[in-house]
């Protein structure tokens, strides 16, 4: 499974009735096991428990109930259920055992422990109930079972249950809990006085899996378990070991294996000894736990990997025992709220819940591969599920739910996480489904965790480094705070190691364009009254002038990687998520630019940071990825930019820049461009309702007086953008459309048409079709876009008439031959869709009448150019030079006599003539005699020749 797939919104898998005793009652959930022989397996069902209420079985592949146990109303559940699942064939029963640990309802009450076994021969279930008490007052910590192998009168394998108590017993009963195998206590058989401590952590492995992967360094413990090297893998399923961790007074932890002895199904106790201790390895302390003696709130041992990992006080703590000694390899804070519970999904790759936040970490890198809220999507599946419109009406709120959610089971096969939260089980779709017989990986990939990095809080160098880099952020951050620009830009510029230009420099600058310095480092001069109000401003103290940067082009790659940091913090004050209700403007989620240096932008440009992913990455690191940042698609970078730059100066600069855009935002710039131009006017005429025969209520003088004060300010508003527009925004409209006409060319044809039919409306795509077609006529490039007047005027350019003339069609190809005969959608009443047809019909026929004159054309010069192109290599001398050493030369008629139009040569050939030198012996020329230059001339002479004698 990929380390970078994404989680999937929740869904509600099964809704449970609330605990009889609410305040109290509590939800324990399991997974639930098969025994297929002597091998077990996870299966597809989990086993739900409900204080007071009952057991239930539930199958997750197709959503249902498929068995369910009473409990009397006291039951108290000390901890999930343990289901099992076992059929060796066909023509055998089908059993299930669920065995649930009860606590006692008082405390003179004592622990007990019921079994409910189903017997199930086709349509028919039987259920018995057995119960085992135990003698002292311990309760119950886990459940398992060993397999049992068939022998003698045995015909079918069965299988034991292994019960562990808090105060380190251990007992093996018979699947009814009606005999006692066996019972031994834990602390007695290992001898040891650090064994008083408390057990945190016990589970079962097979002896196979353990081998593989606890002991896959440690041989000579391995010999213990498989003495015999040729022995059958059946041997090795059955040997099951006790893996044990325990905490010790002193915060000591340390993982114990304790071989089972597997026990034949003729014999009803094993007379051996039970337990056997195989090795116990002492675990590294961490480094970044302030309370070594905390108590682990979650433990997860994976046996065939040799993984343990452990959360301790917000840490992830993971172990590697697959060496000689065991290693901690990755100490993972967790930043934000404490996690509630993990799974381990793949190796090194855990899955979290913290509140109604889920993450996937990878441990081994240290880096969070997803991010999901579910408060909110859980919510709405519990208004949209059947099963809750069935229950009684309940009191709606608006605030999510913030209780802690227990993880389940997580099932690769199908991709599946099962989680229980309230009174509700959900599942979340996370990671492909995978064959069962799949090749397994050695860990994640590094550049899965490529930029999803989490910093570490080791008191080391990289605790200074951090140290100095939150310092260094706060000064930033005051001076983002108080909008001083120039001093922002200037402690970044120091961090950087990018030269500034000196105060004279940019003064100089400065004077040189015609009314001041542009805005926003890019633009048209401004007017003279501007200008002086600039003046004034130059009158501030050097330090708070905005200073142009030096910055190298191109940037090298390892100073770009060697700052992301300073990279992704500067997106993070660049750009913003709207909150709902924070701005009139934008919707919320939408992104948004509150804080824009210049050079810092220029800069980010050039180091090609600028991107979707960039942007996300700076606003989950602002918040410590505790929140899911709102999902950024293409075109959301260039909409805040034009939304913060009316004018489009910043998105020119941004278009005419080398870095590599997607099509979505090309594809958005070019449908902002068109809509600044577009003069068509917009209708936005309501549509008129009958009022059944009654008029509505006219206006009060109020009202009338508030619509004309808001229609004044809007049509001045209107009018102030159509002068800005008017006085420089035509030209940097060209200049922006115009490359991103350019970009949009370098996708495919397909692409271009889906993004253009995705993101443009028909009124839209109306317009460039027209825009294309008056630079097509124009022959492209001629002016910019046909609607500003420049005194020089270009060639056309050949590239761009193709460029044009590729956009046009996959434009045509996104509206599709069927939208043309829609009437919605159309073109306004001075040009309709059939005018617009009849125009490209039109234009098209005489490009394509062109084509083929030029192709007649060529067809008929194409012998002259051949022939012209051998001329200037002949050697045959011309009729003037023959006439200067008075040799015989062709005489021409002279006017009024038989015109002679010139005739190509058959074969249209030159005559190159005879060369007079030749080469020799040596290299040395020599002069070719008239015998030889005569054998030469008769040589050329074709097989049929023509010649015309004129008297």
């Amino acid at each position: 499974m990929s380390s970078g797939q994404p989680i999937g919104a929740p869904f509600t898998l099964a809704s449970l009735s609330k605990p009889i005793r609410s305040t109290s009652g509590h939800v324990h959930a399991a997974g639930v096991c098969s025994i297929s022989g002597i091998k077990k397996r996870k299966r597809t069902e989990i086993a739900v428990g409900i204080d007071g209420e009952g057991v239930s079985i539930y199958s997750l592949q197709n959503p249902q109930l498929v068995t369910s146990y009473a409990l009397p109303p006291s039951a108290t559940l000390a901890g999930a259920p343990y289901s099992i699942y076992r059929k060796s064939s066909a023509k055998t029963l089908a059993h299930r055992f669920t065995y649930v640990s009860l606590a006692g309802s008082s405390p003179a009450d004592r622990p007990q422990l019921v079994s409910f076994h189903d017997t199930t021969q086709g349509e028919h279930t039987e259920t018995r109930k057995t119960s085992y008490t135990p003698t002292g007052p311990s309760h119950i910590s886990t459940l398992d079972s060993l397999p049992v192998a068939p022998a003698g009168s045995a015909n079918d394998a069965t299988h034991d249950v292994l019960a562990t108590f808090d105060n380190g017993d251990v007992v093996c009963l018979s699947a009814d809990l009606e005999t006692v195998r066996w019972a031994a206590n834990l602390s007695t058989l290992l001898r040891s006085a650090e064994a008083e401590g408390e057990l945190e952590h016990v589970s079962l492995a097979s002896a196979k899996a353990v081998t593989r992967g606890l002991l896959r360094s440690r041989q000579d413990i391995a010999t213990l378990v498989d003495p015999t090297p040729g022995e059958t893998s059946d041997l090795l399923d059955l040997v099951q070991v006790l893996c044990v961790v325990r905490r010790t007074s002193t915060g000591a932890r340390m993982l114990t294996l304790l071989q089972v002895s597997p026990r034949s199904a003729d014999l009803t106790t094993n007379q051996n000894s039970p337990l056997k201790h195989l090795l116990t390895w002492d675990l590294p302390r961490p480094t970044t736990i302030s309370k070594p003696q905390a108590a682990s709130t979650h433990v997860a041992l994976h046996a065939s990997s040799g993984a343990l990992h452990m959360l301790m006080d917000r840490v992830l703590l993971s172990y590697d025992f697959s060496g000689t000694v065991p290693k901690l390899y990755s100490e993972l804070v967790v930043p934000g709220s404490n996690v509630d519970a993990f799974l381990r999904t793949s190796q090194d790759v855990l899955f979290t819940t913290s509140g109604s936040t889920c993450r996937v970490f990878d441990v081994k890198y240290n880096s969070l591969q997803a991010l999901l809220s579910m408060g909110r999507s859980l919510s709405m599946s519990d208004s949209t599920s059947p099963s809750k419109k069935r229950k009684l009406a309940q009191p709606e709120s608006n605030e999510p739910k913030t209780s802690p959610s227990s993880l389940i089971a997580y099932y690769p096969d199908i991709g599946l996480v099962v989680a229980a939260r309230d009174d509700e089980i959900f599942g979340m779709q996370f990671g492909g489904a995978t064959p069962r017989k799949r090749v397994k990986t050695e860990g994640t990939l590094l550049i899965d965790a490529l930029g999803k990095g989490i910093a570490s809080a080791r008191k080391t160098h990289t605790g200074a480094d951090d140290q100095k880099w939150q310092d260094r952020k706060r000064k930033l951050n005051k001076y983002a705070a108080t909008g001083k620009i120039a001093k922002f830009e200037q402690a970044f510029a120091a961090d950087l190691g990018i030269e500034v230009e000196s105060p004279h420099l940019a003064q100089k600058h400065a004077n040189e364009v015609n009314g001041g310095p542009l805005t926003n480092g890019g633009g048209p001069s401004l007017p003279d009254e501007d200008a002086m109000v600039i003046d004034k401003l130059d009158e501030q103290p050097a330090e708070d002038e905005l200073r142009k940067w030096k910055i190298p082009n191109p940037v090298p790659e390892h100073q770009s990687q060697q700052y992301r940091q300073y990279a992704l913090y500067a997106l993070s004050k660049i750009f913003h998520r709207a909150e709902a209700g924070e701005a009139q403007d934008s919707s919320p989620g939408s992104l948004r630019v509150v804080f824009f240096p210049p050079n810092i932008f220029q800069w980010l440009l050039q180091t090609g940071h600028l991107t979707k992913e960039s942007i996300h990455r700076s606003m989950l690191d602002e918040t410590n990825g505790c929140t899911q940042p709102t999902t950024i698609v293409d075109g959301d970078i260039v909409r805040a930019l034009v939304r913060y730059d009316l004018d489009l100066h910043i998105l020119s600069a941004v278009l005419n820049h080398n870095q590599f855009l997607p099509v979505g935002e090309v594809v958005q710039a070019i449908k902002l461009l068109i809509q600044s131009i577009d003069d068509e006017p917009k209708d936005n005429k309501s549509t008129k309702l009958l009022m059944n025969g009654t008029a509505p209520s006219e206006p009060s003088e109020d009202d009338m007086d508030l619509d004309v004060d808001s229609e004044l300010e809007a049509a001045s508003h209107e009018i102030d953008h159509a002068l800005s527009v008017l006085d420089h925004g035509l030209l940097t409209r060209s200049h922006a459309l115009r490359p991103a006409l350019i970009r949009l060319h370098t996708f495919s044809g397909p692409v271009i048409s889906s993004t253009l039919r995705s993101m443009l409306p028909r009124r839209d795509l109306e317009s460039l079709i027209r825009l294309l077609h008056l630079e097509l006529k124009n022959g492209g490039w001629s002016s910019p876009l046909g609607f500003v007047d420049t005194e020089s005027s270009e060639d056309p350019d050949d590239h761009a008439v193709a460029i044009i003339a590729s956009l046009l069609s996959s434009t045509l190809d996104a509206i599709g031959a069927g939208a043309w005969l829609a009437s919605i959608g159309t073109l306004s009443s001075s040009e309709t869709s059939e005018d617009m047809l009849k125009s490209l019909n039109k234009d098209a026929s005489t490009a394509l009448s062109g084509f083929f004159e030029a192709h007649f054309i060529r067809g008929l010069l194409s012998e002259f150019l051949r022939y012209a192109s051998t001329l200037p290599a002949s050697q045959k001398p011309s009729s003037k030079s023959l006439e200067l050493r008075g040799q015989p030369f062709a005489v021409t008629a002279k006017s009024g006599g038989e015109q002679h139009l010139p005739v190509l040569p058959l074969g249209a050939k030159a005559d190159m003539g005879v060369e007079k030198m030749k080469s020799g012996k040596g290299g040395k020329k020599e002069v070719r005699s008239k015998r030889e230059m005569g054998m030469l001339i008769s040589k050329r002479v074709p097989k049929y020749s023509v010649e015309r004698i004129v008297v």
